[in-house]
């Protein structure tokens, strides 16, 4: 009995039917063409920066350094905004740029983030190694065995005029960059710099261990990991500063210092040289006056000034020793204090006579930090039966210079290539002991020590100024654009819909 014919496919099923099949081959066909293109672009990554301000893009400079980097440099992002108005600021800019050094450096840079309050594992291991505080926004450079920190309030010139008037601060220039390339150029390129500190004269021991409050132990690892070596130098069992000194650090001599180690220090700061002097008040040390030809002179004398007291009796007035630098100059040496703010703790310090040189002189000296004019300074130690309280007449009124620089640079001065004369003088020595230090201390020493070994010359990278976007309309484009919106859309939008319910009627 033979099986009946099928009825023919209907010309709807069949073509039902095609398109099954259709979508049966093309699905795979579809999944290979994804698979493709992902691993393409996977092999090929390519990156862009088409923003407007554009501060991601790498300058020539810095391509070229990445280009011929003959080993693995880590920058780790210790990023903590919520305790720095700058880092937040700048925090996205700053991270989406270590982004790009990495993929520039074809894999020859390795970028970590570790945020304190959340790897705190990370982080603290990152703090005992480089003397980091929990709330400080720093990036870590590290080449080999060397390292640097820069501070993230350090890589924009923040403008804060709109907060006067209730607005935000803005970013007015972004210098990342530039401060990045410049320390991976000084680690990749150079050894560390060598500074001799002074030592047998009753000098900051550099050496001992955290817990001596007197000690310099917390100033002088953060200054390691900025890769600088940091030597002990005792001129009275030596013959003059050696040949390899990059600089020389005198942390408060307590006594006289020889008269062959003052003329030691004289001849090598006539090669130039380059000197770090810290004095606290006290005896005289013979170097307070080795500066005087570049017109700076440190005081015989000691700091005071008026506070409030509460005791039993009431509020009542007293005399402070501590001095406070709020006044600071527009000097390469302290003009990053701008964008963190604040002010400087100094303890007992001697005040700084800036004095006019021969008009002729490349070298020029000025004003670091200053007091407010609420200070007073007498002469130190005080003789017999003398107090402290303000004599008018025989004391001198403030404001004082309590840090001071002397730059012998000339236009075209790129550090150890035309070296020149670079010194500062601090007012006070005690003011950066373990007991007594802070971040805020912590960076000025930093770059002080930068800025007299000549590291704050950048690769000619220039920063990068935002660019203000704005539309300026006059009345009547104002007017168009409002009754375009109000009336024009929902015009247009009924105009549509009538159109559909016509065409569905035809």
């Amino acid at each position: 009995m033979s099986r009946p014919t099928p009825p023919p496919l209907s010309a709807l099923r069949r073509e039902r039917r095609t398109q099954s099949i259709n979508q049966w081959i093309f699905l795979p066909i579809l999944v290979f063409l994804l698979a493709g293109v992902n691993y393409i672009s996977w092999r090929h990554y390519r990156r862009a920066d088409f923003s407007l301000n554009q501060f991601q893009k790498l300058s020539g400079q810095t391509l070229n350094l990445l280009k011929n980097l003959p080993g693995e440099v880590t920058l780790t992002a210790f990023l903590a905004p919520e305790a720095d108005a700058t880092g937040s600021l700048i925090q996205e800019d700053v991270q989406k740029l270590l982004d790009e050094y990495k993929y520039r450096s074809g894999g020859k840079v390795k970028v970590e983030l570790v945020q304190p309050y959340l790897d705190f594992q990370a982080a603290q291991k990152l703090a005992e190694k480089f003397k980091l505080t929990s709330n400080e926004n720093v990036i870590l450079v590290q080449y080999g065995d060397r390292s640097r920190v820069l501070k993230v309030a350090e890589m924009a010139e923040i403008d804060p005029g709109a907060m006067m008037t209730g607005g935000a601060a803005r970013v007015k220039s972004f210098q990342a960059e530039e401060k990045i390339s410049s320390a991976i150029s000084g680690l990749v390129q150079g050894k560390p710099a060598k500074v001799y500190v002074t030592s047998g004269s009753g000098e900051y021991n550099l050496n001992s261990t955290d817990r001596d409050p007197a000690g310099y132990s917390l100033l002088s690892a953060r200054l390691s990991s900025q890769n600088v070596e940091l030597t002990p130098l005792k001129l009275g069992e030596q013959e003059g500063v050696p040949a390899d000194a990059d600089a020389v650090m005198v942390a408060g001599p307590k006594f006289q210092f020889p008269a062959p180690a003052v003329a030691a220090l004289q001849a090598y700061l006539g090669k130039p040289g380059r000197l770090l002097l810290l004095l606290d008040p006290g005896a005289p040390t013979g170097l307070e006056g080795i500066l005087a030809e570049q017109g700076v002179v440190v005081d015989a004398d000691k700091i005071f000034r008026k506070v409030a007291v509460l005791s039993t009796a009431g509020l009542t007035q007293g005399v402070n020793e501590e001095t406070v630098g709020t006044r600071f100059s527009g000097h390469p040496a302290i003009q990053w204090i701008e964008n963190v703010g604040g002010s400087l703790r100094f303890g007992p310090s001697r005040s700084i006579t800036i004095k006019p040189v021969v008009a002729a002189s490349p070298v020029k000296s000025e004003m670091l930090v200053e007091t407010s004019d609420r200070y007073w300074a007498k002469p130190w130690p005080l003789p017999a039966g003398k107090k402290s309280d303000f004599v008018d007449g025989e004391d001198r009124k403030g404001p004082f210079a309590v840090a001071a620089v002397v730059d012998g640079s000339v236009p075209g001065d790129k550090a150890k290539e035309s070296p020149a004369l670079r010194a500062v003088v601090v007012g006070s020595a005690s003011a950066f002991a373990n007991q007594n230090i802070s971040p805020l201390e912590v960076d000025f020493m930093v770059n002080s020590i930068q800025w007299v070994l000549g590291r704050s010359d950048s690769l000619g990278i220039s920063p990068k100024t935002p660019k203000d976007f704005s539309v300026s309309l006059d009345e009547v484009q104002q007017r168009i654009i409002t009754l375009g919106t109000l009336l024009g859309i929902p015009a247009l939008t009924g105009i549509l819909g009538l159109l559909v319910w016509w065409r569905r009627r035809s």
